[in-house]
Formats: structure tokens, sequence, C-alpha cells
């Protein structure tokens, strides 16, 4: 069978898109070798991919929008260059279907409904757009793909789908190319670890605020936000909670918030084994791959309490009030203070975190294939 998926997102390695799209290819390749997979990339990507995959570049049309280039490549040209290879079936993981239906079986993952049910998404016309002809276009596919229970109760009630026709796949920790390194960074004390986007839903402003307010005021630990680095959160840095002399004079506190770039997943997953906890207060996810990373690497998870964090952990977490500084602020005090408590969350997301892998989503996701070619 000749497989035909959108590879955009392999150019974009630190995206969910990308490390779901790499997994998963790499994945089935290795199970189903007599199948080919026909990845379209706007640009060649270099990877070690599995010899039955095939990469097929398909340049963008020069137009001076991005996102009109974007769009042009993903609903005309790739579907197009599809049809010229003699594609079986077509996988896109994301939505990125043409609206015309076409002549071969067509899956599409969608990770999450946050286009089209948070308004923060669709403040310029362009976007307000694209999302609706994704929406229309979903009622072209065969089958949809999403990652948690969360999510497909969310697409039924949103883009207004049938249940028969979503198929619930997990995610699985992102594969690490090369042997595990740590990343170049002068650490010397513990840290909290953050890893995510910086959009408004990840509420990294108020974990921030939290951090200042509870924890670099009286201990020698760190925050990371990993990714962090150009993205502005400097001015949520304040001596508000800093200790004085006589009531004037600021003291250095103690610990630190420490912004850096992006890093391989070699080195991200040398610095989850060493950190403290994992902290996410986000607002709203889809699934939230870092809390799977995190328990793999066997540290204690800080999450806010929505529906999403309770089904991939399965309750094994400190759970918070993203919208509470002070719930933010205590439970990452208490993780410092109560060791029996860090190994019980350690130890149980260990076990948890057995549940996902690359082979059982493959394994999956072949068989949703099956269904139609």
């Amino acid at each position: 069978m000749k497989i035909g998926i959108n590879a955009r997102f392999l150019a974009l390695p630190y995206t969910g898109i990308g490390q779901y799209t790499r997994g998963l290819v790499r994945a089935m390749a290795k199970l189903k070798t007599e199948h080919e997979f026909v990845l379209f990339t706007p640009e060649l990507v270099d990877l070690d991919l599995p010899p039955n995959c095939k990469q097929i570049r398909v340049a963008e049309k020069p137009y001076h929008s991005a996102s009109l280039r974007k769009a042009h490549w993903e609903h005309v040209l790739v579907p197009r260059e599809m049809e010229r290879f003699g594609i079986n079936l077509a996988h896109f993981p994301y939505p990125s279907n043409p609206w015309k239906k076409l002549p071969f079986p067509t899956i599409v993952t969608v990770h999450d409904v946050i286009p089209w049910k948070l308004p923060e998404y669709r403040e310029k016309l362009r976007s307000r757009l694209y999302h609706l002809y994704a929406r229309l276009a979903l009622k072209k596919v065969d089958q949809i793909i999403t990652v948690s229970d969360f999510s497909k109760r969310e697409i039924v009630k949103t883009l207004k789908v049938k249940e028969k026709k979503i198929t619930v796949i997990h995610q699985a920790p992102p594969d690490a190319d090369g042997p595990s390194e740590f990343p170049d960074l002068t650490l010397r004390r513990k840290f909290f670890l953050y890893v995510g986007g910086y959009d408004p839903r990840k509420n990294v402003p108020l974990l921030i605020q939290a951090y200042q307010k509870f924890i670099a005021p009286l201990y020698p630990i760190d925050l990371i936000l990993v990714g962090g680095k150009g993205k502005g959160l400097e001015a949520f840095l304040t001596d508000e909670h800093h200790k004085r002399v006589d009531g004037k004079y600021l003291i250095k506190p103690k610990g630190k918030v420490i912004f850096i770039d992006p890093i391989p997943q070699n080195e991200l997953n040398c610095l989850y084994k060493q950190a403290l906890a994992l902290v996410h207060v986000s607002t709203y996810e889809g699934f939230n791959l870092a809390l799977v990373e995190a328990m793999s690497a066997g540290i204690p998870i800080v999450c806010s309490d929505i529906p999403i964090h309770h089904e991939v952990t399965q309750d094994i977490g400190l759970f918070v009030d993203p919208h509470d500084l002070n719930s933010v602020g205590n439970a990452m005090h208490r993780l410092i203070h109560d060791a029996a408590f860090q190994r019980f969350l350690a130890k149980r997301g260990l076990g948890r975190a057995k549940d996902f892998s690359w082979k059982k989503t493959a394994e999956e996701t072949l068989y949703v294939y099956s269904l139609f070619v």
C-alpha cells in the first residue's frame, strides 16, 4: 500500500505536530515494511527515516503572504501530487485536507478544537477563514483520529462530527535522536521545569508569578522555561515579593527564572530527569505531551485541574487551580518539603507512562487505515 502523508511539520521538530508526524511515520514504517510511506514536504528534511519512507519536495508558490503560501500548498499542491503519485490512502496529521473530496480514503488527525473554541486564535480575518475552511473540509474525510477522549467529546460538541467517525489514539513521547546528553547549561541547583508553548492558554505568566511569590525568595531552586527565551516573558519578572531590609533595600532572591531556547529531545530528556518536578498550569489542552514525558522521566507533576490532565495522568499528579496564584505556589511549596510524596508521584507516573508508546500508536493507526483500504 502507498500511503501519502502531509509531512510539512517535519521541518518544525519542536512542535507537537512535528513530533507526532515523525514518531508516527517512523513507527508505522518499521511495522509495515511492505508499505511505502510518501512524505510530502515544502523542503527536504534531513532525518533518519526507514528505507520505505520517501520524501517528495513540493515547492510552495511564491505568494507574498506566508499564510496564502501555506494554504495553497496544503489544499491544492499536495493533493494534486498525491494523485499524481498514485496514493492509496492519505493521512493529514493536522486539519489540512482539501475541501474537495479526494479520490482515495482520507484520514485526518485533529489534536484539539483550540482554533475553533478559543477566540484569541480567530482574531485575524485570515485565521477565521482558514479555520472555517478546515472545519468544512473535515466533513469530507473518511475518519478522524484524535489524541484523547476529552478531545473526542470536544470535536463532537464543537465541530458537530458523529462519534463513530472519530477514533481515539494516544500520542507517545518523542523519539530522541542520539544518546542522552545534558544541555549546555550551568545548573548547580534544583529546579522546577516547564516545557511547552507560550500562547495565552498555557498560562505561563501566572506560573512565573507564583514561583516568584512562593519559591524564589525562600529557596535556592530555579524555574527553567524551555523555549521561553525571546517570548517577552521578562515583563513578568518583578521585585514585588523580594525581601527587603528596613522595608526598602532589596535582598537578592535565592532562586531565579531561567529562559532557554528549545533544545533537542536527547538533551530535553536529561533535563526532565534532573528536574524537581514539571509544572503545567494551562487552562486548556487537547492532550499535553509534556505530562507523558515527565512521567516517563520519573519526576512528579504539578498540573492544572482540567479534565484532560486527569485523563492523561490517571490522577497521578498534584492538581491546582490554574486561576489561583496561591494554589500553584502552595503545590510547588509542598513538593519541596514532602520527599515521600515526590517519590509516590514519580513511581505512579512511571507506571502510567508505560501505556504510551509509538508502537501502540502506530498499530492502532494502521488498523484505522485497514478499515478503508
